[in-house]
């Protein structure tokens, strides 16, 4: 029998951490005084990153990591400086731009204490090219994540940063960049009483589906169709630009909850290496198309209404950060005023999602 919520085990597992807590309180607690965890805080935090950034950008052969440090005031106004290791990530940003993305590898000793207290791995997305003009890709990137907070819990926290670059060996100048880092999925699944789930395939029929329909109503939102939620290109790690996160330990017939990231090809970004998959009948990223399941078509309704709902909260995104720009954000304002035309018209409804899902 499916089970859509784990009631038994969560409540095993809260007994157990309240126990936990009640023995050694100072494992889980924060320092008196402290500063907020990084991701409970959603303000800029301006850091200094100091590594041998020339060898990084230049040595895309090289995927390994390299020494570096980490120098912040946080919001008491207490200065941090942490060793780490940061490396390359990603696939297609490597191939195209000439900042890469970066892991920050901490750890969890050397950031106790601090905002980053139990971090030990954090995706941080970088401003890719030089220009300006690249960086408002990037916050736009960073705002879609924000509208899927206003959906949902099962959806990645981000904290935006302002990156000063040194260079340890001295080969590059400073430089001062928007960046922004993305909540690591293990702590989504602790946020949602669940955990994060590796697992090779996925059947529609186990995802959890008022979940799933919001995933693929939101993914549809954003003009993004560079995602599949049952397999990846890896035959032995599901997904693509989707983590899972369910009840451990694992059972058959528990649910899996869905959560997506990595937007940069969607249109609301439109970046301009962003094309659509091929084999899917649409040239642009900016031409919406539904690639939500039949199978969780019966909870659709409710998403729908849930997105109609959140409308004010999802446009005043676009108002909290103000590095973006008036022109970014009048075409992304534009972008998803259009998909509200669609979600408000019953007929465009019908035709281009309800009708649309997959088998």
């Amino acid at each position: 029998m499916n089970r859509s919520l784990p009631h038994s085990r969560l409540a095993m597992v809260r007994v157990l951490c309240m126990l936990t807590l009640a023995v050694s309180p100072s494992l889980w607690s924060a320092p008196d005084g402290a500063a907020p965890k990084l991701f409970d805080a959603d303000g800029n935090l301006e850091v200094t990153i100091t590594a041998p950034w020339q060898d990084l950008m230049r040595n895309s052969e090289y995927q390994g990591t390299y020494p570096a440090t980490l120098t912040y005031t946080d919001s008491t106004g207490t200065d941090w400086s942490h060793d780490l290791t940061v490396e390359r990530r990603g696939i297609k940003r490597q191939e195209v731009c000439k900042m890469p993305p970066i892991r920050l590898r901490f750890e969890k000793k050397e950031v106790a204490g601090s905002p980053f207290r139990g971090q030990d791995s954090l995706k941080m997305v970088t401003h890719c090219q030089k220009s300006d003009r690249s960086d408002q890709y990037y916050i736009l990137e960073m705002l879609a994540y924000r509208m899927y907070n206003q959906i949902t819990d099962f959806s990645f926290r981000v904290r935006p940063l302002s990156v000063t670059y040194k260079d340890s060996e001295g080969g590059r100048d400073e430089e001062d960049r928007f960046a922004f880092l993305i909540e690591d999925d293990s702590d989504v699944g602790k946020r949602n009483d669940l955990r994060k789930l590796e697992i090779p395939r996925v059947r529609t029929s186990q995802l959890e589906k008022p979940t799933s329909s919001e995933f693929a109503l939101f993914q549809y939102m954003i003009g993004n169709t560079d995602w599949s939620a049952l397999a990846g290109p890896d035959p032995k790690e599901c997904c693509h630009n989707v983590k899972l996160v369910a009840p451990r330990p694992f059972e058959e017939g528990d649910m899996i909850w869905p959560v997506a990231y990595d937007f940069d090809a969607s249109g609301i970004v439109d970046a301009p290496y962003a094309a659509p998959p091929e084999g899917l009948g649409i040239n642009s990223v900016t031409q919406r198309l539904y690639r939500g399941y039949c199978a969780h078509s019966e909870t659709l309704p409710a998403a729908r209404q849930k997105f109609l709902d959140k409308k004010a909260d999802i446009l005043a995104v676009f108002d909290s950060d103000e590095r973006l720009n008036a022109r970014s954000k009048k075409r992304a304002l534009r972008f998803i005023e259009r998909f509200y035309d669609i979600l408000e018209d019953d007929g465009d409804f019908e035709r281009r999602v309800v009708m649309k899902c997959r088998k």
